[in-house]
């Protein structure tokens, strides 16, 4: 078995698509790529690059699926929940599992998007955190 801490930061770019759904009420899904630098690593890695896509709804929240790929190839799956792209509001994040080292990997993180960037005329998105924080665990 195997545990740990990690923290680091996380930049993502991508595209947004906006849903006509009902008025007044903002509905979107989300595609993002970009790179997760950890200060500490989850399992033996701390370099990700991360690949998200997701549905944003400003009444009920967000919710987005992650697979986060090392340099040699091994994924961390992650579950995102809570207002996703929006800033200085805390994101709760699951480990649910992965493959190489990362198989059956477990956890649990949180972070807070520092700034959120949307241009509405090309569906453009850009977000950028510094302070992931998590735990760990393979059983």
């Amino acid at each position: 078995a195997e545990e740990g801490t990690f923290t680091g930061t996380w930049i993502a770019s991508g595209q947004r698509q906006v849903l006509e759904f009902m008025p007044n009420r903002e509905v979107y899904t989300f595609r993002l790529q970009g790179h997760v630098n950890l200060k500490n690593n989850l399992a033996k890695t701390k370099d990700f690059w991360s690949e998200c896509t997701g549905l944003w709804d400003d009444k009920t929240g967000s919710e987005g699926r992650c697979a986060w790929r090392s340099p040699d190839g091994e994924k961390a799956f992650i579950v995102l929940r809570g207002r996703l792209m929006e800033e200085d509001i805390q994101v709760t994040a699951e480990v649910v599992g992965g493959t190489g080292n990362l198989q059956n990997v477990e956890g649990i993180f949180t972070f807070t998007w520092s700034s959120v960037f949307t241009d509405p005329n090309t569906g453009s998105l850009t977000a950028h955190t510094e302070n992931i924080s998590g735990e760990y665990y393979i059983p």
